[in-house]
């Protein structure tokens, strides 16, 4: 039996034509845009916004009454990070119902040794069924849960 041996060079050179054609095959599987909502989930949502992961002054409070205003399929939740300033986090709605958005920011390095910032993302997911809107908001301090109800 005859074993053969590859250089480097060329074992490297099949690892990055196998990886391009998974990058291929993973383009080929993303599926048509989403179609944007419309009116039909316009209105305003209030009910408990709470944290789920994290704990502290950073992702104070623990619980809140939050409200959302859903104006033609958009809407901006309000990110409140406790070392920056709060901004709101543009959140598009699909046709189905699932949401999302995302910001990126600036936040402190919970490592000791690193004085630099480090810049993060803070998304919003989520979905609205019939009047309850339910969302996770997630960043590198926090995870917090929205369930919302269409007044």
């Amino acid at each position: 039996m005859a074993v053969a041996y590859r250089s480097g060079a060329s074992i490297l050179a099949l690892l990055l034509a196998a990886l391009g054609c998974i990058g291929l095959l993973a383009v080929g599987c993303m599926g048509p845009p989403v179609r944007a909502a419309g009116d039909q989930f316009d209105g305003t949502y209030q009910g408990d916004n709470r944290v789920v992961r994290g704990f502290g002054w950073v992702c104070a409070p623990p619980s809140y009454q939050d409200t959302v205003t859903v104006k033609v399929g958009r809407f901006n939740y309000t990110f409140i990070d406790q070392l920056a300033q709060p901004a709101p986090i543009p959140v598009q709605i699909a046709a189905d119902g699932t949401f999302g958005g995302r910001i990126q920011y600036l936040t402190e390095s919970t490592n000791q040794n690193q004085s630099e910032g480090l810049t993060v993302w803070a998304i919003v997911t989520g979905r609205i069924t019939g009047t309850v809107l339910q969302a996770t908001v997630a960043d590198f301090h926090c995870t917090r849960q929205l369930m919302l109800q269409r007044l």
